[in-house]
């Protein structure tokens, strides 16, 4: 089943990297948890979880999602938002997070309904190169769309309601001028008959909770709450265990939905070290300029924030992080599982249009003094520059860059190679053996991480691959 939508937004973007204001209050969203499905005697647990395609030219975009509902084949609308929820989407790529854990009876749903309150974006301006954020203005907010299988099920086992949204087909930047019609595709499914990667979501934000069985993260994002389980087969950096995770820390959690409406973590990664106790503070998103002394040590970098962590944070504004030669560097345990090595990320990795996730504590100045850097996810939109090539285990790939984005911006890449393993997932019907048959100017997009080596060759591996999809119109269009 799929479904998809497109509203009309407008927005006038600031001209100066100082003036950036991006969201300033969606971080004061309601803190009401939503950790575990709701309890209704005959209904069947629902996850409503929001990914996104990128655009090469955004750093940061965020839209308040204030009502999803569905309709069923007779009846009224029935609402499986509780609140509104906040959702960064240029950070996401094919990343699923979690927005919702609700219930719904079984039955036929004919339509979905979602309704946005409000969005804003950070892009690079094509003068400039400097990011510029716009307010959206929204012309039709509600929109309801058809589902085409409608959704049937007769069971109580937890239900996916999946909101994908697609920068690529949704921004057109005239000048000061920015015009967004989201193009929304969503799919719904039982999770028993979801594979593994369907599963998967991820949430980054502050630790609530945590014992020997369970985490409840209070996400950066929309600021809800979600309780994983941890199980034998969850996954930790060497050295950390559920004990050395403190109250108020900042995590990254992968999860898995269950078929019982509960979240597994399937890998739980601290993003700041040397922070025992107390409140912690950080951020994920893009750099966009470093400096070094003369020794040509890094000494800091500024960053477009896509999601912000702790206290006197701003999602969308500039940050200015400060580096010292005791901050430590890692990689989160979904890199780890691709083969990369904590050895391979350092100082020498940081520039601008790199991903990265950060954690210290914010000075007097409003700086953040950085314990700790983490190898964030890149999420690459293009097209295939040649045929994938096998090589062993391996699928080697090289994409042509849209122009312009903050990498052929930044580091003047016209095509970016990268490569598949073993351990890749694939999205969107693609695997990894009709993947390798694809041929040159094939759209795809792509979740991985970025690394550049000694000689200044950039290598992507891609954690996830999959096709995007072309937007259907509108019930009543």
């Amino acid at each position: 089943m799929k479904l998809a939508t497109s509203l009309q937004l407008s927005a006038l973007g600031a001209a100066s990297l100082a003036g950036l204001l991006f969201l300033s209050g969606c971080s004061s969203m309601s803190n009401a948890a939503s950790g575990s499905p709701a309890s209704k005697p005959g209904t069947a647990p629902m996850v409503v979880t929001v990914s996104d395609a990128p655009l090469g030219n955004i750093l940061s975009a965020k839209v308040t999602i204030s009502a999803v509902s569905v309709t069923p084949a007779s009846g009224s609308p029935v609402n499986v938002l509780s609140q509104p929820a906040a959702v960064e989407l240029s950070g996401l790529g094919s990343l699923q997070e979690p927005i919702e854990l609700t219930s719904l009876a079984p039955g036929t749903y004919s339509s979905v309904t979602v309704t946005v309150s409000a969005a804003q974006v950070t892009y690079l301006d094509p003068t400039t190169n400097l990011p510029v954020t716009a307010t959206a203005t929204l012309s039709s907010p509600t929109v309801t769309v058809a589902l085409n299988p409608a959704l049937s099920f007769t069971t109580t086992s937890e239900v996916d309601l999946h909101l994908a949204f697609s920068l690529a087909q949704s921004f057109s930047i005239s000048g000061s001028t920015v015009t967004f019609t989201p193009a929304i595709s969503s799919s719904a499914a039982q999770v028993e008959n979801e594979n593994d990667s369907q599963r998967e979501v991820e949430v980054t934000g502050m630790v609530v909770a945590i014992s020997s069985s369970s985490i409840t993260v209070q996400s950066g994002d929309s600021g809800q709450q979600f309780t994983f389980a941890i199980n034998g087969s969850t996954q930790f950096p060497n050295g950390v265990t559920p004990s050395s995770i403190t109250q108020n820390s900042i995590v990254q959690v992968k999860g898995q939905t269950q078929t019982d409406g509960t979240l597994l973590a399937l890998s739980i990664t601290p993003l700041a070290a040397g922070m025992s106790s107390g409140q912690e503070d950080g951020a994920k998103g893009i750099v966009v300029m470093v400096t070094h002394d003369a020794k040509g040590n890094l000494t800091g970098f500024t960053m477009v924030p896509q999601e912000d962590f702790g206290s006197m944070m701003s999602t969308g504004m500039t940050l200015n992080v400060v580096v010292a030669s005791s901050t430590a560097y890692g990689i989160n345990e979904d890199a780890t599982q691709l083969g990369l090595t904590a050895a391979m990320f350092n100082s020498a990795e940081i520039f601008p249009g790199q991903a990265v996730m950060v954690g210290g504590a914010m000075d007097s100045s409003g700086n953040l003094d950085a314990t700790q850097i983490t190898l964030g996810g890149e999420n690459v939109m293009g097209a295939l520059a040649a045929a994938p090539q096998a090589s062993g285990s391996n699928i080697d790939f090289a994409l042509a860059l849209p122009v312009p984005s903050f990498l052929s911006t930044y580091e003047k890449l016209v095509t970016l190679n990268a490569v598949a393993g073993p351990n890749t997932q694939y999205g969107n019907n693609l695997t990894a053996s009709s993947f390798a048959s694809m041929t040159a100017n094939s759209a795809i997009q792509v979740h991985g991480y970025l690394l550049v080596d000694q000689n200044g060759n950039y290598l992507l591996t891609a954690s996830e691959i999959s096709q995007p999809e072309m937007p259907e119109t509108p019930e009543g269009n």
